[in-house]
């Protein structure tokens, strides 16, 4: 009799375990692998990355041939020549560059992320010319400055917006970073994963 109490008590007792651990397990098994996670995140490129278009001034002054910076003593004698230039820079987060090696499960349901770096992701410049735009000055018999001049002043100006707006691209950086944290937590909660971003 109690030989069979005993054997009663340990089916009672495996079957107790398998009801308590067996959602437990089954969570487990539904948890997307990383290469599914990778790609879900890789989706939202939108978000990680923005536009801006800045217009800078390109001068051309024949005394000092090309440079950008804004001349104050015109003299009699000189071409000179101010063109706009739009420059067109895409910034952001590279998903593209996220690798499985980034996320690492802490737990069942935390999930570690480090993300790529933010970065210029484009960058360009419509080289095309519109004269009602351009502003050229020839004092005395000297000929108005050509194509190809207004060119190079066009690429020296799109180098200078891309390497100095520092200050610029720090700001994007944060607020795409925040941005980019916000959806992926909200999109991994929604799957019953709780993202952890490191640097």
């Amino acid at each position: 009799m109690k030989r069979k109490y005993w054997i009663l008590l340990a089916i009672s007792l495996a079957v107790l375990a398998a009801v308590i651990f067996w959602p437990e397990k089954q969570a487990e098994k539904l948890l997307p692998e990383k290469s599914e996670l990778i790609g879900m995140l890789q989706e939202q490129s939108q978000i990680a990355s923005t536009e801006v278009t800045i217009r800078k001034m390109g001068i051309y002054d024949s005394e000092t041939q090309i440079t950008t910076l804004n001349p104050t003593k015109w003299k009699l004698g000189k071409r000179l020549c101010v063109i706009p230039v739009d420059v067109t820079i895409r910034y952001g987060i590279d998903l593209n560059e996220l690798k499985e090696s980034d996320l690492q499960f802490l737990s069942d349901d935390t999930l570690q992320i480090r993300l790529p770096q933010p970065k210029i992701i484009d960058k360009s410049f419509k080289p095309a010319t519109y004269p009602d735009e351009i502003v050229t000055l020839a004092t005395g018999l000297r000929d108005k400055v050509g194509e190809t001049t207004i060119q190079k002043v066009k690429t020296m100006a799109f180098e200078e917006v891309v390497n100095q707006d520092k200050d610029l691209q720090s700001q994007l950086a944060d607020e795409l970073t925040h941005n980019t944290e916000a959806v992926f937590t909200s999109l991994l909660n929604a799957i019953g994963i709780h993202p952890v971003f490191i640097k």
